[in-house]
Order: C-alpha cells, then sequence, then structure tokens
C-alpha cells in the first residue's frame, strides 16, 4: 500500500521556505522543493480549492517514517497522513 504525507505550504516556517530548494522535474513537470534536515523532498501542488500543498512519500521502513514525522513535528508543522 502507497501512502502520502501532506502538509500546507503556509503551515510551513518562512526560515524554512528561504533556504530551501526548489527544482522543476524536467521528465515529468513537478514541482519539487527540499528543506534543510528533511529526510524527504516533496513535490508542491495546488489544490482543488486552489490551496498549495506539498505532497511527501509516506516511507514503508518505519525508522524513515519516524525521521519524516519527527522533522514535521520538530518545526510545528501538521500534517496528514493518507492511505
Amino acid at each position: 500500500m502507497t501512502a502520502h504525507a501532506y502538509i500546507q505550504y503556509d503551515d510551513v516556517p518562512e526560515a524554512l521556505l528561504e533556504t530551501a530548494l526548489r527544482h522543476r522535474d524536467t521528465v515529468t513537470g513537478a514541482r519539487l522543493i527540499a528543506f534543510d534536515n528533511s529526510p524527504f523532498s516533496g513535490e508542491i501542488s495546488e489544490t482543488s480549492e486552489g490551496l498549495t500543498q506539498i505532497e511527501f512519500a509516506w516511507p514503508h521502513s518505519v525508522e524513515l517514517r519516524h525521521a519524516l514525522g519527527d522533522w514535521l513535528t520538530y518545526y510545528g508543522i501538521d500534517f496528514t497522513v493518507v492511505m
């Protein structure tokens, strides 16, 4: 089963946004973002309601899941995991 974690772009602290690396994938056109100390990069997209969100793959590995969840929690970023 594949799961994804979603965060709202507006919930990301300004300090993280200022130092984030952004890249557009040349094959898929996806807008990617990588934050300092985050174990994974995410994909920026728009919801049907017009909100900007960031989607992360939710790892199968417990250790990697905890690393991502701990990073989000450390920075006070609310997230939702959808399976």
